[in-house]
């Protein structure tokens, strides 16, 4: 033991003590201090303390438990509704009276700056009103959260709402499918001498995951929420089309580009530079492009009026009975790769004023060849006749006129549409009636039509080829049911090729009608029969009749009705008696509309 430890005597056992072994140990034992070795008080009256208190909260919870009952807390409320001390069936009757009609108010979702509603009973949000007052404190339970609120005098109460998924997911659905839309390229497109364009469009994708979580959030207490559309450009922009415009379409139809031949100027005008470009889509830029040959076929017309001498084809004329040959001509002509090479490359300059070079030509069909190949005989002949009409004897004289005379050399195709020209009052023609679908309505060159069944047919006979016609829509008895043709300029034509191996003429003529009489129209094709062509009276199947409309106003047109049907009709063509080629064909007529005029 070191000398700075104090050193304690040990005590003097009493006489009748004996030693206990620890005692006769070598350490002696270690005395505590009296303070230490009292009882400790302030320990049994923590746990007494503690033991209260347990005792207490066990009352205060049986006593929560017995104050509990079928009356909610006196505190309790919903969405600031007060239903203290109600009954539970009282709180559901007055939560669905007054917080029912917020429940059930459409909720406005505004998607891209427009106001949406959505209905929560078709979205399939709900509130449980029995569940939400249960919640507030009301019955028995043990809960501790209950017995706090019976305690407590209970609160405010959040409804318990309910969600159909299903519903839900369908209500977005539809709200999306309302907004959602495909990009829409901007467009633009040459018209004449001007562009037309229309904007371009972004697509909207509505973000259908934060529109459900918003309505999720949003219900029951709140009616307004936004939504989430996503905006992605198409493909191309307004943008691009102002640049296309500005980089090809401004220049190129800033003004007539003047072509001098050295025998007369004629101008390529905005309108036929136009008419023959458009816009494209290239390595994903617009640009816009100029047709070459199509722009020399717009201005051939006006290259057509100057005064310099043109080549001109042999043809035919009818004298004494008999066929004569018009001797060709050989003159000038612009080439079209002449053209081209001066006039392409000024279509975007400044400089609108170039010089072409007029190269000497043959014509094509020339004195020679059309004596070798003048027609012997009329190969084919057709004859229609029409109901007396003053428009119809204007017309129809003017269409023979124009027909007659034609000469097609061999592999060429004749075109009404060309041979008849602009069908314009300038030109002669008038008023009279067409077909317009199933009805029947006043336009100019009304009529004409005859004269495109008269030479379809003189050219089917004639064994020609049928390049184009197209029967009408409606039928008239006049004609031979699907075995004729009407013309509408610049839409439906009437092609026939020369596919004889002389030359053909066409010839026409036309007897006027008058007040109890017929007039009619004739076409002869003159040529050197090659085939000898049968085409029987065709047949109709599969009638039908149409409607009865009755309609009033001035430009109401009475109309009888016709029932529409099936034509079908061919060709044979013999060689020697022998069928060497047939050919079918086949139309489908509308039923005529039954017109009833009142008023």
């Amino acid at each position: 033991m070191s000398s700075d430890q104090p050193t304690v005597p040990n005590p003097v056992p009493p006489p009748d003590a004996h030693p206990q072994p620890e005692q006769l140990s070598e350490q002696p034992p270690t005395l505590q201090p009296e303070a230490e070795r009292r009882p400790r008080r302030g320990g049994r009256v923590a746990v007494i303390a503690g033991v209260v208190v347990l005792v207490l909260l066990g009352a205060a919870y049986v006593a929560g438990y017995v104050m509990s009952g079928d009356r909610l807390p006196r505190n309790a409320s919903v969405a600031g509704i007060e239903l203290g001390g109600l009954s539970s069936s009282e709180a559901e009757q007055k939560l669905v009276a007054d917080y029912g009609p917020r429940v059930t108010a459409p909720i406005t979702v505004t998607l891209d700056e427009q106001p949406h509603e959505v209905l929560p009973a078709e979205a399939g949000l709900s509130v449980d009103y029995a569940a939400t007052v249960q919640s507030s404190g009301v019955g028995k339970s043990w809960h501790p959260a209950h017995i706090w609120r019976v305690l407590t005098g209970g609160g405010p109460v959040d409804p318990v709402v309910l969600t159909d998924e299903a519903a839900l997911n369908a209500a977005v659905t539809k709200l999306a499918e309302e907004v959602d839309r495909p990009a829409v390229d901007a467009t633009v497109e040459f018209e004449d001498a001007e562009v037309k364009r229309t904007p371009a469009e972004q697509a909207l994708a509505v973000d259908r995951e934060q529109v459900d979580r918003e309505l999720r959030r949003a219900f029951p207490d709140t009616d307004q929420v936004s939504g989430t559309v996503n905006k992605v450009d198409p493909a191309i922009t307004d943008a691009d089309v102002d640049e296309a415009i500005k980089s090809y379409a401004t220049p190129a139809l800033s003004g007539p580009i003047k072509v001098d031949t050295g025998e007369g100027v004629f101008d390529v005008t905005p309108a036929m530079i136009g008419n023959a470009s458009t816009f494209v889509v290239e390595d994903g830029a617009l640009k816009g492009r100029t047709d070459a040959g199509r722009l020399f076929e717009n201005a051939k017309p006006a290259l057509d009026k100057l005064n310099f001498k043109k080549a001109k084809n042999a043809s035919y004329k009818m004298e004494g009975g008999g066929l004569v040959v018009v001797p060709s001509v050989d003159g000038a002509e612009l080439k079209r790769e002449d053209f081209e090479k001066v006039v392409m490359p000024a279509l975007l300059t400044t400089e609108r004023s170039v010089k072409a070079e007029l190269t000497n030509s043959r014509a094509k069909f020339t004195t020679e060849e059309a004596e070798k190949q003048k027609p012997k005989e009329v190969i084919g002949e057709f004859t229609t006749y029409y109901p007396h009409a003053a428009y119809r004897n204007t017309n129809l004289g003017l269409a023979a006129r124009r027909i007659n005379g034609n000469t097609i050399a061999v592999g060429d195709v004749f075109s009404l549409d060309r041979a008849l020209g602009p069908r314009t009052a300038s030109s002669g023609y008038v008023d009279g009636w067409v077909v317009a679908g199933s009805r029947l309505k006043k336009e100019n060159a009304g009529g004409i039509s005859q004269s495109a069944t008269t030479v379809f047919n003189a050219g089917w006979f004639a064994g020609l080829e049928d390049v184009e016609h197209q029967p009408h829509t409606m039928y008239f008895d006049r004609y031979p049911a699907g075995r004729e043709s009407t013309i509408y300029s610049g839409h439906i034509d009437v092609k026939f090729r020369n596919t004889t191996d002389n030359a053909i003429y066409v010839q026409a003529s036309q007897s006027n009608s008058s007040a109890g009489s017929r007039g009619s129209i004739t076409v002869r094709i003159w040529g050197t029969k090659k085939w000898d062509i049968e085409s029987p009276t065709p047949t109709k199947s599969g009638f039908y009749n149409g409607r009865t409309i009755t309609d009033s106003g001035s430009s109401c047109n009475p109309q009888s009705a016709s029932p529409g049907f099936t034509a079908r009709y061919y060709r044979l063509f013999k060689v020697n008696g022998q069928v060497v080629k047939r050919e079918d064909k086949t139309w489908k007529y509308n039923a005529t509309d039954e017109i009833k005029c009142t008023g």
